[in-house]
C-alpha cells in the first residue's frame, strides 16, 4: 500500500486529486493539508466526499509529510512548491507537483513566464508528467512536474504526429476553450457567475503561461525549435476543455 499525502487538498485540483486517490485500491491517504481549512474535516469542505475522505485537514509540516507519506502531491500555487519540494526530495520522498514549478528543464523559460526559481538544481531530475508520452521515465521518477491543462489537451494529439513527421511545425495553430474552474477556487471578479455566464472570450492571447510550456515540450520532441500560435478562450461551463488544432 502506497501512503500518499496531498498538500493543498481543498483547492479544485487538490480536491479532485483526493477523490482519485481515495478510490485507488493501492493507495492509503495519510495526510491532507489546507491553509484555509486547517483542523476542518475534508468532507465538511466537500460534502460529496462524505464516507470517502473524512480526514481532518492539517497545517503544512514537512516533518509530518516525511513521517507519514511515501509520495507527496503538491497542489499549490506556483512558487510555493519549490520552497518545500527540496526538503521532501532530500528525505527520499517521491513528489508529484501540480504547479508549474517543475515542468521546465530550462529555468530561464520558467522565469520568463513566472518568477525566479529557487530550486533550479532539481529541474533536470524532474520528469514531465504526460503519462502517455513519458511512461517509461515516470516509472522510476522521483520528481514529477505535472502538465498544465491546456498543454495536456494540446500535446497528447500533437506529440505522436510530430514523432511521425506528419506536421509542418512552422504553422501549428491551437484554438483552446476552457471552463471557469481552471481559474481555481479563490475568489476573482473574472470568474463570478455574472461575469462569465453567456460570455465567450479569448484571453491572454500571445502571453498565456502555457504557451512556453507547450513550445518547450514540442521543441524537445522535435529536436528543433517549435513555436505554436496558441489562443485560449473562456467559455461558460464549469469543467472540461476543448482544443482544436
Amino acid at each position: 500500500m502506497i501512503r500518499a499525502g496531498v498538500v493543498g487538498a481543498t483547492g479544485y485540483a487538490g480536491a479532485e486529486l483526493v477523490r482519485l486517490l481515495a478510490g485507488h485500491p493501492d493507495v492509503e491517504l495519510t495526510v491532507l493539508t489546507s491553509r484555509q481549512f486547517t483542523d476542518t474535516r475534508f468532507d465538511a469542505v466537500y460534502p460529496a466526499m462524505r464516507g470517502v475522505a473524512d480526514h481532518t485537514c492539517e497545517a503544512l509540516s514537512v516533518d509530518r509529510l516525511v513521517a507519514a507519506c511515501d509520495v507527496v502531491f503538491t497542489a499549490l500555487p506556483h512558487k510555493i512548491p519549490m520552497s518545500i519540494v527540496p526538503d521532501l526530495i532530500a528525505n527520499k520522498k517521491k513528489v508529484v507537483d501540480l504547479s508549474a514549478d517543475f515542468r521546465f528543464h530550462d529555468a530561464a523559460i520558467y522565469e520568463a513566464a513566472y518568477q525566479p526559481h529557487t530550486a533550479q538544481a532539481l529541474l533536470n531530475m524532474a520528469v514531465y508528467g504526460l503519462c502517455e508520452v513519458y511512461f517509461n521515465e515516470l516509472r522510476d521518477a522521483v520528481l514529477v512536474g505535472n502538465p498544465g491543462c491546456y498543454p495536456t489537451s494540446t500535446l497528447l494529439p500533437l506529440v505522436p504526429l510530430l514523432k511521425s513527421d506528419m506536421l509542418k511545425i512552422d504553422s501549428i495553430v491551437v484554438d483552446a476553450k476552457s471552463g471557469v474552474s481552471g481559474a481555481g477556487r479563490s475568489l476573482s471578479i473574472g470568474s463570478h457567475f455574472s461575469e462569465v455566464n453567456e460570455s465567450f472570450k479569448a484571453y491572454k492571447v500571445g502571453v498565456h503561461r502555457h504557451n512556453p510550456e507547450i513550445d518547450s515540450i514540442l521543441t524537445r520532441e522535435a529536436g528543433k525549435a517549435v513555436s505554436v500560435t496558441f489562443v485560449p478562450h473562456l467559455v461558460p461551463m464549469t469543467r472540461c476543455m476543448f482544443t482544436t488544432i
